[in-house]
């Protein structure tokens, strides 16, 4: 079975903030410990981006100390 997974932040381009990476992070992990699923496809919603990449707007007010303190690379890291 394929599981869809799909970004839903179209007005920031599904742009992938702490939050958004922390669900898809608990998603991921949950369906692949489904034995039912055999792939994950990971979309994004409004049709005009996959994904932007990371929040800049969340991440500029933040010095690197912070955001390595929030878990923001753990996030990333998985």
């Amino acid at each position: 079975r394929t599981a869809l997974l799909t970004l839903n932040r179209p007005k920031a381009l599904n742009a992938l903030s702490l939050e958004v990476m922390r669900e898809t992070v608990e998603a991921t992990e949950a369906l692949d410990r489904d034995p039912d699923v055999g792939c994950i496809v990971i979309t994004g919603s409004g049709g005009k981006a996959f994904a932007a990449g990371a929040d800049i707007k969340e991440m500029q007010p933040q010095s690197y100390m912070d955001m390595y303190l929030s878990d923001w690379f753990t996030a990333w890291d998985r």
